[in-house]
């Protein structure tokens, strides 16, 4: 996927404008959605599980081991989940 520079919530938002046919800018910042710096930080000491939150009409989960995986969703809460 050429996902792999930058880090992980560079990702985030080129795989959502990856999947939603957009350019990056068009976007709205991550940071309306979720703390990137609290994100990165609670995954890397994560021993399992997964984070789950809204981020431009799609659940985005991130797995403790950085995959992240997209479902496009109708509009309604954008409240950050931890998965056990």
């Amino acid at each position: 996927m050429g996902e792999t520079s930058g880090g992980l919530s560079e990702q985030i938002v080129q795989q959502v404008a990856t999947t939603t046919n957009s350019d990056v800018v068009e976007l709205p910042p991550l940071y309306d959605s979720i703390n990137p710096d609290a994100l990165e930080t609670t995954i890397e000491g994560m021993s399992g599980g997964a984070i789950s939150f809204r981020y431009a009409g799609h659940e985005v989960t991130v797995a403790q081991d950085g995959t992240i995986s997209l479902e496009e969703q109708p509009t309604g809460s954008t409240t950050p989940e931890i998965a056990p």
